[in-house]
């Protein structure tokens, strides 16, 4: 994997410019899978969430997944607040 992002093709620009305007990205990079086929990796901080978005070579979106940047601690829960006795 190698970082590219002055190398993305405009497609993907435009798809993060247009979804992301004001957010944080942080990771772009290219990977050439065992298929043989490019595939870039994105990944976008914004509303406290991260998206990991996937594109091909033409820059098309073919998968996204998100989490949750900060999860919640378990203590903060309801019923982690007294211990049994």
């Amino acid at each position: 994997m190698k970082n590219i992002t002055n190398k993305i093709p405009a497609a993907i620009s435009d798809y993060i410019t247009n979804h992301f305007k004001e957010d944080f990205l942080f990771d772009v990079t290219e990977v050439n899978e065992h298929t043989g086929h490019k595939v870039y990796s994105v990944a976008v901080s914004k509303d406290n969430f991260i998206y990991t978005l996937k594109f091909d070579a033409n820059g098309k979106l073919v998968h996204e997944d998100t989490t949750q940047a900060y999860p919640a601690d378990m203590h903060d829960e309801s019923g982690y607040d007294e211990m049994p006795e």
